[in-house]
């Protein structure tokens, strides 16, 4: 059994197996670490399977290959997020401009987004678009924004907190530093 071509995905893009295409694979020694999440009918036989392997098998501990440190670690894991596909893919700028007045508003956009940019965290606006939402779909309640971060008026346009830093004329600085 190839896991690659077995596994389905939800659209979370997460692997979904069954119990028995679980057990098949891990008996079988496959290696499984590729695979995003593992979503199985019932998690207590998923476990069973591991004691029932780790019972039957001698283990080695090795050393880790590599000590990273966080920037590597980050780099390293910064493709790796799990949320709707259709959210993962948003044109993140096109989003933003199209809640913009003015073009003050454009132009603010235009230098926060650079520097989101340049900081690989578009991902992260991603997320921050679903989950707002998501809380704004399920009528979750949260803040008004704290700290630093009520000076970026892209989190402002995203809905992540309620301070507008163009009125207030906060610096995008004092948060991406």
């Amino acid at each position: 059994m190839d896991t690659q071509e077995s596994v389905k995905t939800n659209k979370y893009g997460q692997s979904i197996l069954s119990s028995e295409n679980l057990r098949e694979l891990l008996l079988q020694g496959k290696n499984i670490g590729h695979l995003n999440v593992i979503r199985d009918d019932d998690i207590e036989l998923y476990e069973k399977f591991q004691a029932e392997l780790l019972r039957n098998a001698t283990v080695f501990l090795d050393e880790p290959e590599e000590i990273l440190s966080f920037a590597e670690f980050h780099k390293l894991k910064a493709d790796e997020w799990i949320f709707p596909l259709e959210y993962q893919n948003i044109n993140v700028l096109d989003w933003l401009l199209s809640k913009c007045k003015t073009q003050k508003e454009i132009d603010r956009v235009n230098k926060e987004y650079a520097m989101y940019e340049e900081r690989n965290l578009l991902m992260l606006l991603r997320l921050f678009i679903f989950l707002i939402d998501h809380m704004r779909a399920n009528k979750f309640i949260w803040g008004v924004g704290r700290g630093s971060s009520v000076s970026s008026y892209i989190l402002y346009l995203i809905g992540v907190h309620r301070v507008d830093s163009l009125k207030y004329n906060l610096d995008i600085d004092d948060y991406l530093k």
